[in-house]
């Protein structure tokens, strides 16, 4: 087995080399994704004249120079779907070139047979791919076959090279900066076990990894080894933040997709962060060292952030509940404070104010069980959101918080007392995650003391062994013995208190003795001592949070309801709805996204919508089916096959190529149909289920809307 670092282009040399697809491949399947990406890859060599690595080839030699592809046919495909488009174009009239370069471009795709002088495909596909392929070559466009990838994307990167400023000199001189390792492997290296092994679960590399090489990779040697000590290993370091080793894979790349978030405003999709980075720094054009300290430094943040480890111990405290909250949603906006902080453009009180508001925001919404999935887009833009309206209304940063958040409707509101306190009274507080339980115990604990003594949480935590010191008590026990039926008020109404009160906050506390009350009676566990003489039932108990419950002399119905009451005034306190003095003089356009739900849309006016800050050309006001139909047309210029391919699919319902499957069925255009005549929900669901199956990200459609009473 040879391996060697080569430019793609030096594979399709010689006067007859050709790549055979092994029978055992599978068929090309490349989508429209990954073809918009190496476009884009493609667009930032000619801008930047820089190599690009292009992965790699693993090749078996078969004879003279036919070589069988063992892993790697996808990149050469498409490739060579590149040069076939630009021959078409030059065919066509569209662009121009010299007659040298169209030659060129022939004898890449191509070569002329030495037996016989035909022509002949340098790439010699799977029987369901080769004859899209000679279709392509002899340009015989009857023969296309339009359910191919290979047509599609052919298609595709014919359109983009259309419509592109740069010339096809500049895309071919592209093409000749990918660079690829080529791996050649011989008869004893086994090459199908070699094909086995390569797409066998193993551990890939993580998208931080990526990044990683992406950075260090083209510089010196003696730089790569400074920046890696100086800035990387901290990165790694700060990345995972809780030091266990099982966190460890990932940790990079869920920091980075923050860190993007919180630079951009947008949420790169977990999958797409090392592709998204790439875009990112291109953009962004900072150099490799100022890139990489940026990224030690909002990596520190995100470890003082969860280990509520900064400077300020007032800052420390609302960390420390916040992290067991386990909203990592929050670190883009986290992120910012911080860095706000450390520059001193927010002071530790308004710092510490702010996220006073969010802690009460999401546990209140915690609670309530609204849906967490629009909290990315707010957190992503929240920030930058509430500078604009310091700006614009001269207003305190808290102010400006405070109205951005309690003035979202939907599934990003902020719950009222009222929402808040009735959802207390029925939430499964038993069943909810550890740390949120831990949480809610321990500020209930604290009451209105935001200084509350912190040692209960760590004494809720397990410690190394799993055992821990305060734990949660069900004050009417889950198994009920025949005492506490009987005092129950008998054993129906036992069994209705237990399916109403069990595992809500009412009956539930905090105690060091739960193996000791066991299922006791009340009064048994108000009143328990050790044989010792040591007091450890209820009413011997030092916490906050049982003061109420060691009053009682029974415990039934009346004690829960009153319980509850009490807990209830508290947490509207202890969570206080924030009331924002700003009033803006005209109600502003609300910004909705895929990501939000689709009942969000109800009772809604479309203003004017954008995909990926591209103003979509859509008349404001526009009803919704019209609206919908300005955003179908605007994908179909780039998705015109994909969105086809829905259509034709009768697995898939949300498009149809015919009316008879829905009756309200509407025309988009070219015989796809979508169900229009229908709730403006149903509409966002739809759009929601084309965006998936496209690959596009839910948050890159953004709309502006109003808000209107009555129906739809």
């Amino acid at each position: 087995m040879e391996a060697i670092k080569t430019k793609l282009e030096n594979l399709f040399t010689g006067d007859d080399t050709c790549y055979i697809i092994p029978v055992y491949q599978r068929n090309y399947s490349w989508t429209s994704k990954q073809c918009k990406q190496l476009f884009q890859d493609l667009l930032s060599i000619i801008e930047t004249d820089r190599e690009h690595f292009f992965g790699s080839v693993v090749l078996y030699h078969i004879k003279h120079n036919s070589w069988s592809v063992i892993d790697g046919q996808q990149r050469l495909t498409t490739v060579s779907l590149i040069w076939l488009a630009m021959a078409k174009l030059i065919k066509d009239g569209v662009k121009q070139a010299k007659s040298t370069l169209t030659d060129n471009i022939h004898k890449k795709f191509s070569y002329e047979s030495l037996e016989d002088g035909s022509i002949q495909p340098r790439m010699v596909h799977v029987e369901k791919d080769r004859n899209a392929f000679a279709a392509l070559i002899e340009d015989n466009e009857e023969a296309f076959e339009k359910d191919s990838y290979i047509t599609q994307n052919f298609h595709l990167f014919y359109e983009w090279m259309k419509n592109s400023k740069y010339s096809l000199v500049e895309f071919y001189n592209a093409i000749k900066n990918l660079m690829m390792v080529k791996i050649e492997v011989d008869t004893k290296d086994k090459p199908q076990l070699i094909f086995e092994s390569l797409n066998s679960t193993g551990l890939a590399l993580t998208d931080g990894d990526k990044i990683r090489n992406f950075i260090l990779m083209n510089l010196e040697p003696n730089l790569q080894k400074a920046y890696y000590k100086n800035y990387w290993i901290d990165i790694e370091k700060y990345s995972n933040y809780s030091g266990n080793p099982k966190d460890a894979q990932g940790a990079v790349t869920l920091f980075v997709r923050d860190y993007m978030t919180a630079q951009t405003n947008k949420i790169p999709v977990l999958r797409d962060v090392y592709f998204k980075f790439k875009e990112f720094t291109n953009h962004k054009g900072l150099a490799p060292e100022k890139l990489l300290g940026e990224m030690k430094t909002y990596s520190r943040y995100l470890f003082e952030i969860e280990n509520a480890a900064t400077k300020s111990s007032k800052l420390n405290l609302i960390l420390k509940r916040l992290a067991l909250l386990e909203m990592t949603v929050c670190h883009p906006f986290e992120f910012k404070l911080l860095d706000s902080f450390y520059s001193k453009k927010i002071d530790e009180e308004e710092l510490c104010k702010v996220l006073v508001v969010v802690e009460c925001y999401i546990f209140r919404r915690l609670i309530c069980d609204v849906p967490t999935n629009a909290l990315n887009k707010i957190f992503a833009s929240l920030y930058d959101s509430a500078e604009k309206l310091v700006q614009k209304a001269i207003i305190p940063y808290y102010e400006a918080v405070c109205y951005l958040l309690t003035s979202r409707n939907g599934s990003g509101r902020f719950p009222s007392d009222k929402e808040f306190m009735e959802a207390l009274a029925t939430k499964n507080i038993y069943k909810m995650r550890a740390k949120n339980k831990i949480y809610t115990f321990y500020r209930l604990n604290a009451g209105n003391n935001a200084e509350g003594d912190t040692s209960v949480i760590d004494k809720m935590l397990p410690d190394g062994n799993g055992n821990v010191i305060l734990s949660i008590e069900h004050v009417m026990p889950q198994t009920l013995n025949v005492d506490w039926k009987k005092s129950l008020g008998g054993e129906q109404k036992a069994i209705r208190l237990q399916e109403i009160w069990e595992h809500t906050i009412a009956n539930l506390t905090l105690t060091g003795y739960n193996s000791s009350y066991s299922n006791s009676s009340f009064m048994t566990k108000l009143t328990l001592q050790t044989e010792s003489g040591l007091g450890i039932g209820f009413k011997y108990s030092p916490l906050h949070i049982n003061e109420f419950i060691k009053q009682q002399t029974s415990w039934g119905e009346k004690q829960l309801e009153a319980r509850l009451g009490e807990i209830q005034r508290e947490a509207i306190e202890i969570w206080k709805l924030p009331i924002s003095k700003y009033k803006p003089a005209i109600k502003e356009a609300e910004s909705l996204t895929l990501e939000d739900e689709s009942e969000d849309f109800t009772n809604t006016v479309f203003i004017d919508c954008n995909i990926n800050g591209e103003q979509l050309p859509i008349k404001q006001d526009e009803n919704w089916i019209n609206a919908f139909i300005g955003i179908m047309k605007f994908l179909y210029r780039e998705y015109k096959f994909d969105i086809q391919k829905i259509a034709n699919d009768d697995s898939l319902t949300f498009l149809q190529n015919e009316t008879t499957k829905y009756q309200n069925s509407v025309l988009i255009f070219d015989g796809v149909y979508a169900y229009l005549k229908s709730s403006t929900a149903v509409k966002i669901d739809i759009l929601k289920d084309v965006f998936n199956e496209l690959s596009i990200e839910q948050d890159a459609l953004v709309f502006h809307i109003k808000r209107i009473g009555g129906n739809e």
